[in-house]
């Protein structure tokens, strides 16, 4: 390893980033008293008044930076190594892991898999069987081997900007990522939305949707978190749309995803004084998955951070959910109000719409009308649902 690199490893270290700090702080004030004394020692004024009649007023900077109207000795190499070490630490900037030779990657989720996939415990005790809790649970850690994968999780980690470094502990709730490269460890980092945390406490911010742990996600969880997105969605449909109706009156049934999209653009939009337009806050296509089952249409954090900073209109609505027309707001609490269906526009029924083909392994998630979730598996449960 060469000098050079040594030093920049050395600058780039924490114990590099404060002695830079410590080297940058000491430099600057060093100047300044410099400056202050050239002004402010005695007799200043006659040679002031000279200079000025002879307009060699550059002349006196040069005196006062060289440090010869000092009552001391210069000591000009201590200032060529105070501003050498000033200019190497703000010249360095920490650069995201190199996990380019890692063959493999070890993934711990650190509050465990159940709650990283499902946060919610009602939703993990409505949408998930004992068998399916348990299996998520299988992966609280779990090793990734395939190539793809890791050269496409390679570059999302490879794209982060550094943004300061930390002390004490990291942040819980992250999901610790170790990459091998046969048996000889690479590197180690916390993943957190949008940001990594490396173990020299080095912190990386990203764009929206980056690094995508979805990349890493085990295969087979990734349909049983579908369907706990596809609930989700039904409960923003309720708490964010029908919820808000005035006089919390459900909507007439033909028009029932119309009027949702109407309110959420109404409660979205921006007026300035700059634009005679409306600005809507969210878009179409943020809109537009509300009304889409994600085991149907994937959605990735990528994909959802896209579609949250689109700015064209929608000109094709589609929606994978259903409404009950029996159903109304003082109707009883277990009441089917929105169910999973084909694909549409203002659908409305009952369970003769209900599909069980959205999903893997087969059935379909239903809203009731206090809210609650449920995951309907086959048409005897179906057929004990209240609908009227």
């Amino acid at each position: 390893m060469t000098h050079s690199r040594m030093t920049t490893r050395f600058f780039c270290s924490p114990a590099g980033d404060l002695i830079s700090k410590m080297v940058f702080t000491i430099s600057v004030a060093g100047i300044i008293i410099r400056i202050l004394a050239g002004f402010f020692r005695p007799g200043k004024n006659k040679r002031v008044k000279r200079m000025r009649k002879t307009r060699y007023n550059d002349y006196r900077w040069k005196e006062i930076l060289r440090g010869s109207q000092l009552g001391v000795y210069p000591l000009r190499l201590v200032w060529i190594l105070l501003l050498t070490l000033t200019g190497l630490s703000l010249g360095c900037s920490p650069k995201p892991p190199d996990i380019s030779t890692c063959t493999r990657i070890e993934v711990r989720y650190t509050r465990g898999a159940l709650i990283h996939f499902i946060p919610d415990t009602a939703g993990q005790n409505s949408l998930l069987s004992k068998e399916e809790k348990r299996y998520i649970k299988s992966f609280d850690t779990w090793t990734v081997t395939d190539q793809q994968l890791i050269k496409a999780f390679m570059y999302d980690v490879s794209q982060g900007t550094y943004h300061h470094n930390v002390r004490g502990t990291n942040t819980p709730g992250g999901v610790q990522v170790t990459c091998y490269r046969g048996s000889k460890r690479v590197a180690s980092f916390m993943v957190y939305s949008m940001s990594i945390t490396t173990e020299d406490k080095n912190v990386f911010m990203y764009s929206p949707g980056m690094p995508d742990l979805a990349i890493l996600a085990p295969p087979g969880v990734k349909p049983l978190e579908a369907r706990w997105k596809c609930a989700l969605n039904l409960s923003k449909l309720l708490f964010e749309g029908l919820a808000h109706r005035p006089g919390r009156l459900y909507p007439d049934p033909n028009q029932w995803c119309d009027v949702i999209v109407e309110y959420l653009r109404s409660r979205n939009v921006s007026y300035t004084y700059l634009k005679d337009t409306p600005e809507y806050l969210r878009s179409d296509a943020s809109i537009a998955r509300m009304f889409a089952c994600p085991s149907i249409h994937v959605s990735t954090v990528v994909s959802d951070a896209r579609a949250n900073l689109a700015k064209q209109k929608v000109l094709i609505w589609r929606s994978d959910y259903a409404m009950n027309p029996n159903c109304e707001p003082n109707s009883p609490p277990d009441t089917v109000l929105l169910f999973e269906t084909k694909p549409g526009w203002n659908q409305h029924g009952g369970p003769e719409l209900f599909t069980f083909d959205n999903h893997d392994p087969k059935g379909g998630c239903v809203l009731l009308n206090d809210g609650t979730l449920k995951f309907i598996r086959t048409k005897e449960e179906l057929q004990q649902l209240r609908w009227k």
